[in-house]
């Protein structure tokens, strides 16, 4: 038996209250040499990587220099062999978060694992995820020059090959959406031409989906990013687009009875609370029956909106999509007792009544022929029941989107003049800003600050006048807006044959005779986040609960009671169901890109008449171009957008959980490696050589991937129109041994990566020009002056002098002002189709916020300092704390290899100092 064999199994003997021996903190090429020496003397290794892959920045290489061996042959093999390595524990797409040291040296990690969205040990890595995904990004592994999807497997010989699903959070359309709709979603799918599945992903919310793409007010659009641009997205009518589409298609809606669960449950109310909570319901497979008191199911989308917003018919096919559920409607059903229900075989109720109560005026002459509620005269209309107002003076109190709909419907009816008289001004009035001025388009007229105080009669007791107090406006009140006072001794009178109040809904909770919980303004009483009564089967939940709100709020409701009943029924807890992740910063979305091309809103496609006389759709549709072009403008605030056709395109079941979360761990060590390499100089801030302005100056970085056997394209192109270049300048120094910068070290190994990449373009493009701007070439290791020398033999020129500026031609090429100090110092302009800017490098000040300010000592230049470099290389200030590879100094991929080698061995050391007594041995002869 061999020592280190000896070592390893009196080491497994040992007891230990380590959850590792060591924790690795990065598996760059430095970090995965550590670890694999680590795990091969028998230590158990926790190795850390926050992104998806191991392998770091190497394997982004095109060659290694100056051998010109791939780097991705020799790199992959290594990736493998530390993902697979018995002693090493790989935590990919991880980060550590903070590291404390304890008083017996050990120290506590607190790592998470990010949430991403695939099961690790279920994920094939058969890209289908990546195939159906639906929203575009830059590539990363690819240096940005060409796109990836959200969901992704980072390259493609990525270790582990596992997909990930990128999600910043939730876009602010799909999080402003009390409906819970993934607005980004089916904006997504629409732009990928996937209308149906854009029109399954709203139903899976709802089945309203046509009433809501035509009568949602659209609080999404209110936040959409591209809003601060040039417009929002006409997010409401990609839905509407998409629910025309399916009904213009035949096709069905994809839902299919489920299997009965034996559970039946009665929702009292089909308006869009109940409904919603029915359809939900009958999804899980239980026997719903929905009781409706009016004649006709659909609750205030088809007794109170107008058909020129909603017509009949479009609620009516959202009404099949739940009763093809199996669902049961009865109309003319009044629910006196709803806890009654449960003795005819219901275990569980729904109260979803609405607000289809109106408020009084209380003002005298109340009780005149020709005065009425809104709601009463617009589900009069609905239900075609004789209305008379044709010829006659209308007034309509109030100043909310029921006010609205009842004025331009008096228009459509004939009458003869219609007034809307409102006690504040029109920016205090609550009813969505389009209603009111389309209103005043189809010739309503508007009458502010004026309060009802008294209606006139005449002598056949009918109406002849609203008589009205003058108001002005004071100080904002509770709700914001600017409270109102009369002004003392005025009065107005408007003449008027009609009387409509719309100042105010409420529920009729008279029919429930107290058998109901109900608060003292009339609403039910039910917990809002469980939506339970005090009655327990009770429930009850939408406008009724809440007062007068929208749809999308109501189906939010609904969506909300039915998964709180369906906890309930099978004695779960209740929870929160909104498991929405955080909104992401708009601010930061812009910021992502440099700059947009504007492209002009789509016209709202309102038809309006100044005097209409019919109840024909005003709205017209998006036509195909418009909604592809429309959607197009999304620019994926969130990345992921939660479309779900991942989710359907993996053959794996559950293995894609959109509804993931992180996990924290802490966890005890003995030792730590800080393997967290370097960060590349940032070319932008050399605002002068044009990067992110001009299209062909790319970084080293990008000409490295262009030149990669894994490259993304066939041949070097240039970023600005594909072209092959045939002048190609290399800016060395960029970033590097610069004061203005802040970065005034040489980054080592900047020049001979430009010399590898000069070998490799004149072996792809034997007729390109390649001309190095520099101000020395540092060529300190084995070979490589030779590889300089054999560079400058192939035909590439060199140029000793700084550069200046870059500016871009009308064609795209550039133009370089440099210094030639080799021909007399002067100013010299040349034109070159492609500049390469060789990027130095930064130190990863990640490093240091691994433990608390300050406790890890750091160098001059921000590097993780080594106080023993000569002769303990590795060492930190912190006992037990190691640093491996470029994390302590700009070093290339050889020296690294060494680094970490020497930073495993003074692991080792100080674990076989701190550890307990090991036991001995006995050897056992071959």
């Amino acid at each position: 038996m061999t020592d280190m064999t000896d070592m390893a199994v009196a080491r497994d003997a040992a007891p230990t209250s380590l959850d590792y021996d060591v924790l690795v903190v990065g598996a760059g090429i430095g970090g995965m040499e550590s670890a694999l020496k680590l795990g091969d003397m028998g230590y158990k290794v926790l190795l850390v990587e926050k992104e998806a892959s191991v392998g770091g920045k190497m394997i982004l290489l095109s060659k290694v220099f100056p051998t010109l061996d791939c780097a991705s042959c020799i790199s992959t093999p290594k990736m493998a062999s530390t993902i697979h390595h018995a002693n090493i524990t790989p935590w990919t797409y991880s980060q550590v978060d903070k590291i404390r040291r304890a008083a017996d040296g050990t120290f506590t990690a607190t790592v998470t694992q990010k949430a991403r969205y695939v099961d690790i040990d279920s994920c094939t890595g058969c890209q289908k995820c990546e195939m159906a995904c639906t929203v575009a990004v830059p590539d990363q592994f690819n240096a940005d020059l060409v796109a990836r999807r959200a969901a992704h497997l980072t390259f493609p010989q990525a270790v582990p090959k596992k997909a990930v699903i990128d999600r910043g959070g939730s876009s602010p359309c799909s999080f402003a959406c009390p409906a819970g709709i993934q607005a980004h979603g089916y904006v997504s799918l629409i732009r990928s031409g996937l209308d149906e599945e854009a029109f399954r992903l709203v139903l899976d919310a709802t089945p309203l989906v046509g009433t809501l793409g035509r009568a949602c007010y659209a609080p999404c659009e209110g936040e959409c990013t591209r809003g601060s641009l040039e417009g929002t997205l006409p997010i409401r009518r990609l839905k509407r687009f998409a629910s025309d589409k399916h009904d213009a298609s035949g096709n069905d809606n994809g839902l299919a009875r489920p299997e009965s669960n034996g559970k039946r449950v009665a929702v009292v109310g089909s308006g869009p609370t109940g409904l919603t909570a029915a359809f939900q319901l009958a999804k899980l497979g239980y026997g719903v029956k929905v009781f409706e008191a009016a004649p006709v199911a659909g609750g205030f989308l088809r007794l109170g909106i107008p058909s020129y917003r909603l017509p009949e018919a479009v609620v009516e096919r959202d009404i099949e999509n739940v009763t093809g559920l199996g669902v049961e409607i009865a109309v003319n059903s009044m629910v006196s007792d709803p806890a009654a229900l449960k003795a005819d075989g219901f275990d569980a109720v729904l109260v979803a009544t609405g607000t289809h109560r109106d408020s009084g005026l209380g003002v005298p002459g109340e009780d005149r022929l020709g005065v009425m509620g809104a709601t009463a005269f617009l589900r009069k209309i609905k239900l075609g029941q004789p209305v008379d107002v044709k010829g006659k003076r209308v007034v309509v109190v109030g100043g909310g989107n029921v006010a609205m709909d009842s004025a331009r419907v008096a228009r459509r009816l004939g009458a003869a003049s219609v007034t809307v008289a409102y006690r504040r001004s029109r920016e205090e009035m609550p009813a969505h800003h389009v209603e009111s001025v389309d209103a005043e388009k189809e010739g309503v007229e508007f009458r502010l600050l004026l309060a009802p105080a008294e209606i006139l009669g005449n002598a056949q007791g009918g109406v002849a006048g609203l008589r009205c107090t003058e108001m002005r406006l004071g100080a904002p009140d509770a709700s914001g807006r600017k409270s109102v006072e009369p002004v003392p001794g005025s009065s107005v009178t408007i003449d008027a044959d009609v009387v409509i109040a719309a100042i105010g809904m409420a529920p009729d909770t008279s029919m429930f005779g107290g058998r109901v919980p109900v608060e003292k303004n009339g609403r039910l009483s039910s917990n809002k986040a469980t939506c339970q009564t005090g009655v327990e089967h009770v429930f009850a939940a939408g406008d009724a609960v809440n007062g007068p709100t929208d749809i999308t709020r109501a189906v939010g409701e609904g969506r909300k009671a039915a998964h709180q009943i369906d906890a309930w029924l099978n004695g779960r807890e209740f929870d929160n169901w909104d498991d929405r992740l955080p909104v992401v910063d708009k601010q930061a979305v812009l910021a992502r890109q440099k700059a947009f091309t504007l492209s002009a809103p789509t016209p709202d496609g309102m038809q309006l008449e100044p005097a209409p006389t019919d109840f024909h759709e005003i709205e017209a549709p998006l036509t195909e171009a418009e909604a592809r072009r429309s959607s197009g403008r999304c620019i994926d605030c969130a990345v992921c957008s939660e479309c779900g056709e991942c989710v359907a395109a993996c053959p794996v079941d559950g293995c894609i959980d959109l509804r993931s979360t992180a996990k924290t761990s802490d966890l005890k060590v003995g030792a730590v490696v800080v393997s967290t390499g370097f960060k590349l100089f940032p070319a932008d801030l050399k605002p002068q050589y044009g990067f992110g302005k001009y299209q062909n100056v790319i970084t080293a970085m990008q000409m490295d991937r262009l030149l990669a056997p894994t490259r993304p394209f066939n041949t070097v192109l240039r970023p600005g129109d594909g072209k092959v270049p045939d002048r190609i300048a290399y800016v060395l120094c960029t970033g590097s041994r610069d004061k203005q910068v802040d970065n005034p070290l040489c980054s080592r190994f900047c020049c001979m990566y430009s010399i590898k990449q000069n070998q490799l373009i004149m072996g792809a493009l034997p007729l390109a020009d390649v001309t190095v701007h520099y101000m020395d070439i540092r060529a300190p290791g084995k070979r490589y002056d030779e590889f300089y020398e054999q560079a400058k033999a192939m035909g590439a020129n060199y140029v000793k002098g700084r550069v200046a500026d870059i500016t871009e031609k009308p064609d795209g090429n550039l133009l370089l002002k440099f210094e030639d100090i080799e021909n007399g110092g002067a100013i010299t302009e040349a034109e070159y189709d492609l500049v390469v800017l060789a990027v130095g490098v930064q130190p990863n000040r990640d490093a240091e916020e691994l433990f608390e300010v300050g406790e890890l000592q750091l160098d001059e230049w921000h590097y993780v300092n080594e106080p023993e470099e000569d002769m303990n290389p590795g060492q930190t200030n912190i006992p037990g704390v190691y640093v491996a590879g470029a994390a302590s100094g700009a070093k290339d991929i050889a020296d690294s290899i060494v680094h970490a080698g020497a930073a495993a061995a003074q692991v080792a050391a100080h674990l076989e100092r701190t550890r307990p007594a090991l036991p001995k041995i006995e050897m056992v002869p071959a």
